[in-house]
């Protein structure tokens, strides 16, 4: 053995001795297969369980930092007539979990009406992603599952296993009050009585719902029903949760057909479609478009519609749908 020879063969040996054991390794990569599966789970949750009406796709808020990326400088205009009102009042989660190590704060979004928080699983091996949603009625699900029922917080629940892979999905339901249900979902990384015990956990809370988009205006009269890391929609008090009147929504860039306006200093379009009017924006500094479209269902000049558009700035935690 020469001299090269020699010392290629202690470098292998050193790194022999530094290498991971096979079963380390695999559970390395078995833990990363179930934290992309809970991610998967939460982002669906809402998916899973279908409240009698049609939920808007949405994804869950990012966390990233709330500095912001305006559409455009805040404008100094005042509404012309009752379509606006100035400011956006966040809806409001009314339940939090116990702090504890392995879990991040609650991040809360709506979706048609519903409110609801997730809880980020950061220790994999004892704590998993957790979604709490409330709503006013019984959800319905369409998902195979088996069910038994559960007391939880003094009321008889139902505790329902999908038994998907990697992990199962657990979903515990109840009746919190005459007019409140409330649904919890994570999966077997908790035993059932582990998922029982997180329920009676909750306590009351005000956790404001997490927009993408900072706004001067809102649509006047109109109540908040969706809001999530792309989108933020607002409907009549009167109509189904889960429809809207005016929609805000940062999608991937489109090419723009025509540029007939121009708010703040961006390339948009004001086009009129069948029952909608639709203001599209070029926001090349997210390489996003940013789309409001208004119904029939809600009167706005095009003033102002632009001078809605106007006082819309992105946040970073936004994510083009």
């Amino acid at each position: 053995m020469d001299e090269l020879d020699r010392l290629l063969a202690e470098t292998m040996r050193d790194a022999e001795d530094h290498a991971p054991s096979d079963s380390g390794l695999l559970g390395s990569v078995h833990d990363r297969s179930r934290r992309y599966h809970r991610r998967r789970i939460v982002t669906g949750a809402a998916a899973v369980a279908v409240l009698a009406v049609a939920v808007p796709v949405g994804t869950v808020v990012a966390n990233r930092s709330d500095p912001v990326t305006p559409v455009a400088p805040i404008a100094s205009v005042s509404p012309a007539a009752s379509a606006l009102t100035s400011g956006w009042t966040a809806p409001t989660f009314p339940y939090t979990l116990p702090a504890t190590g392995g879990m991040r704060k609650p991040v809360a979004s709506i979706a048609a009406g519903n409110p609801s928080a997730f809880f980020e699983a950061t220790e994999l091996r004892d704590h998993a992603d957790i979604t709490v949603t409330v709503s006013n009625r019984e959800p319905s699900f369409t998902s195979p599952a088996t069910e038994v029922h559960r007391q939880v917080r003094g009321h008889s629940g139902t505790l329902r296993t999908v038994d998907v892979q990697p992990a199962k999905q657990l979903n515990l339901t109840w009746k919190e009050s005459a007019n409140r249900w409330i649904q919890l979902a994570t999966d077997d990384t908790y035993t059932p009585s582990q998922v029982v015990a997180l329920a009676d956990a909750l306590t009351p809370a005000t956790i404001a719902v997490s927009p993408p988009f900072a706004l001067d205006f809102s649509p006047a009269g109109l109540l908040t029903d969706t809001v999530s890391a792309s989108r933020m929609t607002f409907r009549a008090p009167s109509a189904t949760p889960g429809t809207a009147a005016l929609t805000t929504v940062l999608r991937h860039r489109q090419q723009l057909k025509t540029v007939n306006q121009k708010i703040q200093g961006y390339d948009a379009q004001l086009d009129r479609r069948a029952g909608a009017v639709v203001l599209s924006i070029d926001v090349t500094d997210w390489n996003a478009t940013l789309v409001i479209t208004v119904s029939d269902a809600f009167t706005i000049s095009d003033a102002e519609l632009i001078t809605f558009a106007a006082g819309v700035r992105v946040l970073n935690r936004s994510n083009p749908e």
